[in-house]
């Protein structure tokens, strides 16, 4: 198994496990709380935005890993066709 594709599996792992996307979404419900109470000063919504931005910097290195898979496979399939 190559790098890339260990990496990906390991990513899908994550994203499937219900712990993960357990923390994943607390913390987003967190912020949706923080966002939509009136009485939150800018700095407490910044710190919750800042957050939710962590999450999502997050998901988007596991997904880059299963992007970079699928750019494998894409280049593994073209040179099998030459």
């Amino acid at each position: 198994m190559s790098e890339i594709k260990r990496k990906a599996s390991e990513a899908r792992a994550l994203l499937a496990d219900h712990v993960f996307q357990g923390v994943i979404g607390e913390i987003r419900d967190d912020a949706v709380g923080v966002f939509l109470n009136a009485t939150c000063d800018m700095n407490v919504i910044a710190a919750a935005h800042e957050r939710v931005r962590a999450v999502q910097t997050i998901l988007d290195a596991l997904q880059a890993r299963i992007d970079a898979e699928a750019v494998e496979l894409k280049q593994d399939r073209d040179r099998a066709n030459d």
